[in-house]
């Protein structure tokens, strides 16, 4: 059982705010961020690492409320890391992917915005002190 007592478990929550027009893709509901030009998000994170070799991701939600308790999600974001890292050395590859959601969408009338979705694989090495 020393492989459970090497092992290193990590996760996070994050709930925030992002201001800026490029994240208000959701014009169900403009009277929010006519004013107040922000989106909501959530990012839900997990991570794996043994001896320095480490497997993870994570999801990010963005969002737009439409009531106290009713909120539009427009955007969710996936990516899947894995490598390996010491102190001053770093390996590995990261696959994130983008896609646009939008509640009743199949309504005559309501259309998925953002029109794109896309993703990208990196692989990379980094070195830092």
């Amino acid at each position: 059982m020393i492989f459970f007592q090497i092992l290193a478990l990590a996760a996070s929550l994050e709930f925030g705010a992002l201001q800026g027009s490029s994240f208000n893709y959701n014009d169900r509901n403009p009277d929010f961020y006519q004013f107040h030009d922000i989106a909501l998000y959530t990012t839900l994170k997990a991570d794996a690492i043994y001896k320095g070799f480490y497997i993870g991701g994570w999801m990010e939600n963005y969002f737009t409320p439409e009531s106290l308790t009713n909120y539009i999600p427009f955007q969710m974001d996936f990516t899947f890391e894995a490598g390996y890292k010491n102190n001053a050395f770093q390996i590995g590859f990261e696959h994130t992917c983008y896609h646009p959601m939008q509640p009743y969408a199949t309504i005559i009338g309501n259309e998925i915005k953002p029109r794109y979705e896309g993703g990208y694989n990196k692989i990379f090495m980094r070195f830092s002190n």
